[in-house]
C-alpha cells in the first residue's frame, strides 16, 4: 500500500458534513473523532460516506 492521501467524508444523521485528507482510514478515524470533539457532537454520530482521490464537489 502506498501513502498516497485519500479524501474521507463523514456526515451525521442532521447532515453535517465533514471531509479531510488522511493517509489511512486509520488515521482518518483519528481526525473524525477530533473535528467531532470541535464541533461537539459525538464521533460515533458520524458514519463514513465515502473515499476518494478528489474531494467532493458538494462543500
Amino acid at each position: 500500500m502506498s501513502n498516497k492521501k485519500c479524501y474521507y467524508a463523514f456526515e451525521d444523521t442532521s447532515g453535517n458534513l465533514i471531509e479531510f485528507q488522511a493517509t489511512s482510514l486509520q488515521q482518518a478515524m483519528m481526525i473524525k473523532k477530533k473535528k467531532a470533539q470541535e464541533l461537539g457532537i459525538y464521533k460515533e454520530a458520524f458514519e463514513l460516506t465515502s473515499i476518494s482521490k478528489k474531494p467532493s464537489q458538494s462543500a
